[in-house]
């Protein structure tokens, strides 16, 4: 159902679609998607195919037809009716146009049981989403119920049958090989383990671990595993210092791997988290958010003056000018992960303590920073002057995490031409 629901949706111009629903007038699209539809009822053994959309949304009893697919001989011999728009009042009862509009009202496809007036069925209902985000109609496929339970019943009794038969033919055969290849053969090699494990007790001197050959040629696992003993007890001084040294490069390669972990999230110059370590914790915040446990803000610095500096003093001092204003920024935010996004671009991610004293800490942030910029005593390069913005979290409006980053962007842009630094 849900393979249907997917490859019908690739073949809808939905803004087509939302168009025609609210004109009320087909379009040519609107016609070849009919038809195609229509293929697929005669394609896929599924009882509908349709679009429909709840009349909650106008105040009336029912549901809108959008389009009702048919087979051939359906639209020939025996047609619905039922046309763009066209409101089926009778149909569908109040409680079911209600579940239809609670599933529309989702961001998933929705599955649900559905006694209606054309029987008892299994249906699967994709929302329908045009640009303006308006949920505006449910793509839907029904199979009837008795169909899914008479195929798992179908399913269920020739796997039965299949693994009983198959079973009593496995343990047959099973029962003589083992008796030939392993029964025997294996007795034999227990003999000469516990023989070894007797002489091996307590045994100091490797070299007197030897395992006395039973001499097993059955050609499969179990003379393998007697090879196997054998050599094992060969190689035994051999193995341990070969674990020895297996473990001292492996702590090698723990370190390295740390190491390079480390280079590959971290800013050569200023040492705080790149764009690539910001890219993996926006994941987690956007994980968050879709369970219903975030809790954040976010804050843009974007530094001013640096072209200024990098001109008039080289970019050695331009980076120096980097450098400091990041490092005012980690004392300030000391409990909170700082992002170097661009060549003078930071993001905080304000989180848990930080979060909570966000007010605080953002006051103090403006305060350094204008002190610093109106520090004569200082080098230009270490005069360090920023726009800010801030932006918390709102679970009505933002659905990820770079819907905050990007009203957070807006007000640090806004404090930018506010302290007409737009042209610097």
């Amino acid at each position: 159902m849900k393979d249907i629901l997917n490859y019908v949706y690739t073949h809808i111009d939905i803004e087509d679609l939302s168009e025609c629903v609210d004109t009320g007038v087909e379009s040519e699209k609107y016609y070849e998607l009919v038809s195609f539809m229509d293929s697929i009822m005669e394609d896929f053994d599924i009882h509908y195919l349709y679009i429909v959309r709840p009349a909650g949304v106008d105040g009336k009893q029912g549901v809108y037809n959008i389009i009702s697919a048919d087979t051939a001989y359906g639209r020939e011999h025996d047609p619905d009716g039922y046309y763009l728009n066209y409101l089926m009042e009778d149909v569908y009862d109040i409680e079911t146009a209600d579940l239809y509009q609670k599933m529309l009202d989702k961001d998933e496809i929705s599955y649900f049981k559905n006694f209606s007036y054309w029987g008892y069925d299994y249906t699967a209902l994709m929302p329908l989403i045009n640009s303006e985000g308006e949920h505006f109609a449910a793509l839907c496929v029904d199979i009837e119920v008795d169909d899914v339970q008479k195929a798992i019943a179908n399913y269920t009794v020739v796997n039965v049958i299949l693994i009983i038969l198959l079973g009593s033919a496995f343990i047959s055969f099973f029962l003589v090989w083992m008796s030939h290849n392993i029964t025997e053969p294996i007795t034999k090699l227990e003999k000469a383990v516990v023989s070894l494990a007797k002489r091996s007790h307590e045994q100091t001197n490797p070299e007197l671990l030897k395992y006395e050959d039973p001499h097993i040629h059955t050609h499969n696992e179990v003379e393998s595993l007697s090879n196997a003993v054998n050599q094992m007890s060969e190689d035994m001084r051999a193995y341990v210092k070969n674990i020895v040294d297996a473990e001292v490069k492996v702590e090698d390669m723990k370190n390295q791997v740390s190491h390079m972990d480390v280079v590959a999230h971290q800013d050569p110059l200023t040492h705080v988290k790149n764009r690539a370590w910001y890219e993996k914790v926006q994941a987690r915040v956007d994980e968050d958010i879709a369970n219903g446990r975030a809790c954040f803000g976010i804050i843009m610095s974007d530094l001013n003056n640096l072209k200024k500096v990098n001109d008039n003093y080289g970019h050695e001092h331009g980076n120096d000018y980097i450098f400091g204003a990041c490092h005012q920024i980690c004392v300030i935010f000391d409990h909170s992960p700082v992002f170097r996004i661009g060549g003078d671009e930071f993001v905080v991610l304000l989180e848990n303590r930080d979060f909570e004293n966000r007010k605080e800490l953002i006051a103090e942030m403006k305060a350094a920073i204008e002190l610093s910029s109106k520090d004569e005593s200082k080098e230009p390069w270490e005069r360090y002057s920023a726009a800010i913005g801030v932006a918390i979290y709102d679970s009505a409006i933002d659905k990820c995490m770079n819907d905050v980053f990007k009203r957070a962007d807006e007000n640090m842009y806004k404090d930018k031409v506010a302290s007409k630094m737009a042209r610097e």
